[in-house]
C-alpha cells in the first residue's frame, strides 16, 4: 500500500470539488475562521480543512485501488453514535466532531488524522500537518502509535504516511523517520493555493452529503487481534513499581515483558495517599504554587487528594493535587531537588483522565509513600 501510495498520490491533485466537499466535516465557526485576519484562529480552521481535504483525496485514491481496501471514516462520515467518554473505554472510538481516538480506560491515548487498511488486512495510519513547527515531539508520538496500533492489531510493522502542505524533507526528524521503509512522506501545494479554489459562497451553502464509498469502514468496527484492558496494563505495571520499592538491587524503573501491553502505558498513578501519608510528603517534598510555597501542615487544608504519579518511560515524577475549593486537579511537576511546582489544572476538560483521578482512592501509607519518594522521586 505504501509502495503504491508513494507511485499513485501525486495523480489525485487537491481540485475544487474535493476542497469544497471538505468543508464539510467543518463546524459554520471553523468556516468562518478559515479567511480570519487572526493568524492564530485562521491557522487552526485551516489544519482542520486540510485535514478533511487529504481524507477526501484518500476516498478518491481507494476507490481505484485494489491495495487499499477499506479508509476509516471520519468527520462528517462517522455515522457511529459518539460515546460520551467514561471510565472503561477501551479501543477505537470517535469524539463528539468525528476525530478517531484510541481510549484506555476512557482516557484519549492517541488520535489519529487518518487510517487505512491495506489489502493484506494490514493498518496503516498517516499523520497530517501544515507547518514545520512544533515537530520536535513527532518521532516519539509516531513511536508511540505504532506501538498502540501493532499491539491492537497483532501487526510487528504499521505502515505510517507523513502527509504536509509544506516540504518537510529535510527536517532532521523527518528524515530519521523516513530511514524505515514502512513509513513515507506524500506532499500536496500549499494551503494558500488550495484555499483560492475556495470562494466566498462556500462557505455558508449546504454541502450535499456524497453517496457512501463501498471502502468506508467504521473505526469501532475494526477487529482487533486480542482484548485491550488498559487499566489492566497500568494496574500490572503500577504492581511491578511497589513491589520494587523493596529491592535494593534494583535501580529505575521496572521493564515490562515485550509484548505483554505494558509498554503503551504512559503514566501509573501510584495510588492516593493517607493523611499520615501526606504529612510525610510535606516534610520530604517543597510545594510552590505561583510564588507561594504551600507549608507542609497547609496540604490537608488546602488539598483533599494527593496522587503521586510516574510518567513512562522517561521516569519522571508527578504530583497531582486536588483541590478543596475548585474541581480541578493540580498538576505539579518537578522543577528541581525535592520541589514542585505548578504547572497546569486537570479539569472537566481532559474529563477520561479527570475521571480516572477522581476513581483513586487513598491506598498509600507512610511507609510506602517514602519509599515511592526515595525511589522515583530523587
Amino acid at each position: 500500500m505504501i509502495r503504491w501510495l508513494n507511485r499513485n498520490f501525486s495523480s489525485i491533485r487537491p481540485d475544487r470539488a474535493a476542497a469544497i466537499s471538505a468543508l464539510r466535516h467543518l463546524s459554520k465557526g471553523q468556516k468562518k475562521n478559515l479567511f480570519s485576519e487572526d493568524p492564530g484562529t485562521m491557522k487552526t480552521a485551516e489544519g482542520r480543512w486540510y485535514e478533511a481535504l487529504i481524507y477526501e483525496m484518500m476516498l478518491r485514491l481507494a476507490v481505484s485501488s485494489d491495495s487499499i481496501e477499506r479508509v476509516v471514516s471520519k468527520g462528517a462520515d462517522a455515522r457511529i453514535r459518539r460515546l460520551k467518554v467514561q471510565l472503561g473505554q477501551n479501543g477505537l472510538f470517535y469524539s463528539q466532531s468525528g476525530d478517531i481516538k484510541v481510549r484506555g480506560n476512557g482516557q484519549d491515548l492517541a488520535e489519529f488524522d487518518l487510517l487505512l487498511v491495506g489489502r493484506d488486512h494490514t493498518i496503516a495510519f498517516g499523520e497530517i500537518v501544515t507547518s514545520s513547527a512544533n515537530l520536535n515531539e513527532l518521532e516519539e508520538e509516531i513511536a508511540y502509535k505504532k506501538k498502540l496500533l501493532g499491539y491492537l492489531f497483532g501487526q510487528e510493522k504499521v505502515p505510517f504516511m507523513l502527509i504536509s502542505s509544506v516540504d518537510l524533507s529535510r527536517v532532521s526528524a523527518v528524515r530519521r523517520l523516513l530511514r524505515d521503509p514502512v513509513n513515507t512522506f506524500l506532499s500536496t501545494s500549499t494551503c494558500e493555493e488550495i484555499k483560492t479554489l475556495i470562494r466566498p459562497e462556500h462557505l455558508t451553502a449546504r454541502i450535499p452529503r456524497p453517496p457512501v464509498n463501498p471502502k468506508l469502514v467504521e473505526s469501532p468496527e475494526l477487529p482487533l487481534a486480542r482484548p485491550f484492558d488498559y487499566k489492566s496494563l497500568h494496574d500490572t505495571q503500577r504492581s511491578r513499581m511497589l513491589s520494587g520499592l523493596w529491592d535494593r538491587n534494583k535501580e529505575g524503573l521496572p521493564a515490562g515483558a515485550k509484548g505483554d501491553g505494558t509498554e503503551l502505558v504512559k503514566k501509573v498513578l501510584m495510588g492516593g495517599l493517607f493523611p499520615p501519608a501526606v504529612r510525610v510528603l510535606g516534610q520530604e517534598v517543597r510545594l510552590r504554587v505561583g510564588d507561594r510555597v504551600i507549608p507542609p501542615g497547609e496540604i490537608l487544608r488546602l488539598y483533599s487528594k494527593v496522587i503521586p504519579a510516574v510518567n513512562l518511560p522517561d521516569g519522571e515524577p508527578l504530583l497531582y493535587l486536588k483541590s478543596r475549593e475548585k474541581r480541578h486537579y493540580l498538576k505539579m511537576v518537578r522543577a528541581g531537588e525535592r520541589t514542585f511546582r505548578f504547572e497546569s489544572n486537570r479539569s472537566y476538560q481532559m474529563l477520561g483522565f479527570y475521571l480516572w483521578l477522581q476513581s483513586v482512592q487513598p491506598s498509600l501509607g507512610s511507609r510506602v509513600t517514602h519509599q515511592i519518594l526515595t525511589r522515583y522521586f530523587r
